[in-house]
């Protein structure tokens, strides 16, 4: 039997549509891998009271968004690194870092990222305050897994899975984030954690 005009036109339509949704099924994984950053700062532990000339130049520069920052170990058992942040326009940013992964299997991550700021005088690292909601704090303690048993001064020093700070900046103000970590378990790898700026 033959087909008619019209049935073979919505044949062929039906056929286009069909591709385009296997299409986007496909691209649309590659398109979220996409806006996943990736750095890998040096291998240098802390940054306070140093002048903004030498945090500039060991650390890596991050951007909103999602980024996958790698850290390598300065000394056996310890990861360390240091990135920095300009506010591309005057308002409430929002720190997320979370997804800690230890190269190793089963291995343990415990450390803190730890944020700064130039002094305008002395041009030297000072403390830069976040609220989270344990409270106000220059630091986001966190674990992978989660540690029991551990007693905390105050909330803000709780270690979680996930920590998030929130700080007003100027356009054009930078900050700085000096990531220490520990882990029980020896790898020569990187690790590695996901940090979300909004």
């Amino acid at each position: 039997m033959r087909q008619n005009k019209g049935y073979r036109i919505w044949k062929r339509v039906l056929s286009v549509l069909m591709v385009a949704a296997m299409l986007a099924t496909i691209a649309n994984p590659l398109t979220v891998q996409a806006k996943t950053k990736t750095v890998k700062p040096k291998a240098v532990h802390g940054i306070a009271n140093t002048y903004e000339s030498y945090a500039k130049s060991i650390s890596k520069k991050v951007t909103t968004g999602t980024t996958r920052v790698y850290l390598k170990q300065y000394i056996a058992l310890s990861y360390a690194g240091c990135i920095r942040f300009t506010a591309p326009k005057t308002k409430t940013y929002t720190f997320k870092i979370s997804g800690l992964k230890h190269p190793a299997k089963k291995g343990d991550l415990m450390g803190d990222m730890t944020f700064y700021y130039p002094n305008e005088y002395t041009d030297r690292l000072m403390p830069k305050y976040v609220k989270t909601k344990g409270g106000t704090t220059n630091e986001l303690n966190v674990a992978n897994p989660k540690p029991k048993g551990l007693y905390y001064a105050n909330a803000t020093q709780v270690y979680y899975t996930s920590r998030t700070g929130k700080v007003k900046l100027q356009k054009g103000e930078t900050v700085y984030m000096s990531i220490n970590m520990g882990t029980m378990k020896f790898s020569k790898k990187s690790m590695y954690f996901t940090l979300n700026i909004k």
